[in-house]
């Protein structure tokens, strides 16, 4: 069900290093996108190894060409950094891994490049 509205940003071309300037990593918003929400907590988490669970997050949404495993995602107020991405082109499906980005201070969003 895809019932939650989550903002996704890609890293910008106008990065100057890998780091971005000053220490910023620089990102352009793509788009406003549907999904699905499920916590990834519990027995099933504890087993494939994941100490703690509680700031990861998975998303389920429509599949687009333009998420890829350096994006990151806006959802209820916090930053989520893509731990993995599973795509299916053929179901038209992606399931992202996602975990908080507890330190946000050096996220900053510009206007998009031109390409």
């Amino acid at each position: 069900m895809l019932n939650k509205r989550i903002r996704i940003a890609r890293r910008s071309e106008q990065q100057q290093t890998q780091f971005g300037e000053d220490g910023q990593s620089l990102y352009e918003w793509i788009d406003w996108f549907w999904a699905g929400e499920t916590w990834n907590k519990g027995a099933k988490s504890l087993q494939n190894g994941a100490i703690e669970a509680y700031d990861v997050v998975m998303f389920r949404m429509r599949w687009c060409p333009c998420v890829d495993r350096w994006c990151l995602i806006w959802y209820n107020g916090k930053w989520y950094k893509i731990l993995k991405l599973q795509e299916d082109e053929q179901a038209n499906q992606i399931q992202i891994l996602a975990q908080e980005v507890p330190n946000t201070e050096s996220i900053q969003i510009v206007e998009p490049s031109e390409s």
